[in-house]
């Protein structure tokens, strides 16, 4: 693992060097996590959700034949079947996540999306105090949930964000002290 911190356009042509969407095509794999909201550190890794709807131990032989190397094991995440695949290429660690149901609908995509609507309605101070709350320790739930002064379970409140209007949202920015006017 490397402590250098890549910018997300060598991420995206390491992945596309790599075919990594395209040979998870099968999957709808969603690039989420920090480096596409451009808000990782060093040793930051891929992460790419799945859809697994053939089958759990289908992915699981498929994601094994891509990536001979990779350590491919059964999860469980909150309380749901999944499968994690781990590797490395080119000095990033990857993790290929998949469920029995559609990407659209996994926790972890839907935290991503409403993150990255927060970061496009706030000014750029978010994206640098997240990054140092992350420098920090937190995961990047938590550091959304303190620097927006969230209350509660972090992860919870991320999932409520996804489907609140963009002026709601403005709203919340804003008395959070992250207004872009």
């Amino acid at each position: 693992m490397s402590d250098e911190i890549f910018s997300c356009s060598q991420v995206r042509q390491i992945m596309s060097r790599h075919g990594l969407m395209r040979r998870l095509a099968a999957f709808t794999p969603r690039w989420v996590g920090s480096i596409p909201l451009n808000i990782h550190g060093p040793g930051a890794d891929i992460d790419l959700a799945c859809s697994a709807i053939t089958g759990l131990d289908a992915f699981k032989t498929a994601l094994r034949a891509l990536w001979p190397g990779a350590a491919v094991m059964d999860n469980v995440h909150a309380g749901e079947a999944s499968v994690i695949a781990k590797f490395e290429i080119e000095g990033i660690p990857v993790e290929v996540f998949g469920r029995l149901r559609p990407v659209e609908t996994h926790e972890s995509y839907v935290h991503w999306l409403a993150e990255h609507r927060l970061l496009q309605l706030a000014d750029d101070r978010l994206r640098l105090d997240i990054r140092a709350a992350k420098a920090d320790g937190l995961k990047t739930e938590p550091a959304f949930a303190a620097c927006l002064k969230l209350g509660g379970d972090p992860y919870m409140e991320l999932l409520k964000l996804a489907s609140p209007s963009d002026e709601a949202l403005r709203a919340l920015v804003r008395q959070a002290g992250y207004a872009t006017r």
